[in-house]
């Protein structure tokens, strides 16, 4: 029997890129010392091993829904409509199974980083369920199935979402997208742990060079043209080892030279903490993913950022960064052909602006969940 106040919590972590992930452990860093975390997630448990400092237990997730992809992070729209739709059509089995799992663990609440199928469960389980994203996935796949068959795959997922206890709604958002309500939060995010010179000294960054960190997310994605790059200098890029390119016993960090372009370093730092690298570099080139968004806006790091024209969310994403002269938003193509000159002179030459609202999101959301469960 835990004592009074004390939670067991099941947290569904979706594994569609790292960003759930790293906000989902922000936030889990964030609840009482004593609170017990089972993490229901597919990404890899290298990640909450390496990044989560606090006792908790992964389980694979059986109720991920989320878009199925062609190349790199482009969305197949027919392989999502199909997986979709068998998800939603096996919900009844699988909601039963994952309540009774729910109540064998005496789990007393559930969060949700965005699986409505994790809300449902809870509610079928008896249990209060939080959700906590700046998006759906019903309202992600809606443009999806128009014109391919009955919405009923979407107002299901929607209406799952619509249980929830209370919906946590994060920046880069639409009020619309949550039809049943939400409690709208601020930026949920990792913060440095060092002052940015101590990070520079650590990732070997020379004090007079400007860096670009170049990241898709944790998409496995080769970087083409990359003697491009050389054009740039002296700007130097980097990109962050593998993990199945890290060096065998390799103790400290370090930054090594790519054979194509000798501006291009590949980073290979087996402790790295991310938000650190961020706040080292003089600039990012990534994909709109609400991770590293939320740690170069925490940070006012610069950003080139690659369109995602086939994902509802960048719309939103693209009139919040509107508002930041140190981001540059690049057609796909130029970000392939590494075509990246106007934009570098774009954001290195506006001062950049700090993030407009609260960077406490974890705290925001736990003090208000913890208050719900007392």
């Amino acid at each position: 029997m835990r004592p009074r106040g004390v939670a067991r919590a099941a947290f569904y972590i979706d594994s569609h890129g790292f960003g759930h992930s790293t906000r989902s452990m922000a936030l889990i860093e964030a609840f009482p010392p004593d609170w017990d975390f089972l993490l229901r997630s597919n990404a890899p448990d290298w990640l909450f091993e390496k990044e989560l400092h606090r006792p908790h237990k992964q389980f694979p997730s059986p109720l991920d829904i989320h878009p199925k992809h062609s190349t790199g992070y482009r969305i197949d729209p027919a392989a999502t409509r199909h997986a979709a739709a068998r998800k939603v059509a096996e919900a009844d089995n699988l909601l039963a199974s994952e309540a009774d799992w729910l109540r064998e663990e005496g789990v007393d609440l559930v969060l949700s980083d965005i699986s409505p199928l994790a809300i449902a469960a809870a509610r079928r389980a008896g249990l209060p369920a939080y959700g906590v994203s700046n998006f759906t996935w019903d309202w992600i796949f809606e443009p999806l199935f128009v014109g391919f068959g009955p919405d009923g795959v979407v107002q299901t997922l929607r209406e799952m979402m619509g249980e929830a206890t209370a919906n946590f709604r994060l920046p880069f958002s639409d009020p619309g997208t949550f039809p049943f309500g939400s409690v709208e939060s601020p930026l949920l995010v990792r913060h440095p742990r060092k002052p940015r010179e101590a990070a520079r000294e650590e990732y070997g960054f020379e004090a007079e060079v400007r860096y670009f960190v170049v990241t898709f997310g944790g998409i496995e994605r080769e970087i083409p043209n990359l003697p491009r790059l050389k054009d740039f200098e002296p700007l130097q890029f980097v990109r962050v080892a593998r993990p199945g390119e890290l060096s065998p016993g390799l103790a400290k960090k370090e930054l090594i030279r790519h054979p194509l372009a000798r501006n291009f370093w590949i980073l290979h730092a087996p402790d790295l903490y991310h938000p650190d690298l961020v706040l080292a570099a003089d600039g990012v080139v990534t994909k709109p993913g609400y991770g590293i968004l939320s740690e170069c806006m925490a940070t006012a790091t610069p950003i080139l950022l690659d369109s995602r024209e086939d994902f509802r969310e960048f719309e939103v994403v693209k009139r919040v960064v509107a508002n930041y002269p140190q981001v540059a938003v690049l057609e796909s193509r130029k970000v392939e052909e590494l075509d990246l000159g106007e934009a570098l002179e774009k954001v290195l030459a506006s001062p950049p602006r700090p993030w407009r609202g609260g960077v406490d999101g974890a705290e925001f959301i736990a003090e208000r969940i913890v208050r719900g469960t007392d």
